[in-house]
């Protein structure tokens, strides 16, 4: 059995922030949505073939799930055509992106935190590799 899809769950504080940050910043959609309690529980957002779950802290959560906070460590790496244009767009919004930088692996990368701090990286090829791929 090969896994076809991979979907990350990330464990928030506040649903209704997180899922506005994902519209706002990067163009998620909602898809579906979970709400108990009157809070929201859980989504599924969006953006072409990317999808990510959102899942806010229960109250009828058990005590060692109402102690835990996010899962910080993990850093999420999406790929796109430009990370400089990206950059300007996000900078231009007033985001906190950090300058895009040439990597020695051939990428350039910027990063960008969500509302629970979970790390985003955006890369594109740098230009070095661009011509190299063309030359191949």
């Amino acid at each position: 059995m090969n896994p076809t899809t991979c979907t990350p769950l990330l464990n928030v504080r506040d649903g209704e922030a997180s899922i506005a940050f994902y519209k706002d910043a990067l163009g998620f959609s909602v898809i579906n949505e979970f709400a108990g309690d009157g809070d929201m529980h859980w989504a599924t957002l969006e953006n072409g073939s990317i999808k990510l779950m959102i899942n806010q802290r229960q109250k009828s959560a058990s005590p060692a799930r109402i102690k835990r906070e996010t899962f910080q460590g993990v850093v999420f790496y999406f790929e796109m055509d430009s990370v400089h244009r990206f950059y300007r767009n996000m900078h231009s919004r007033g985001f906190p992106i950090t300058e895009p930088e040439a990597m020695p692996y051939g990428v350039d990368e910027c990063y960008l935190r969500d509302p629970d701090g979970y790390e985003l990286a955006f890369i594109s090829p740098t230009d070095l590799a661009r011509n190299s791929a063309v030359e191949d």
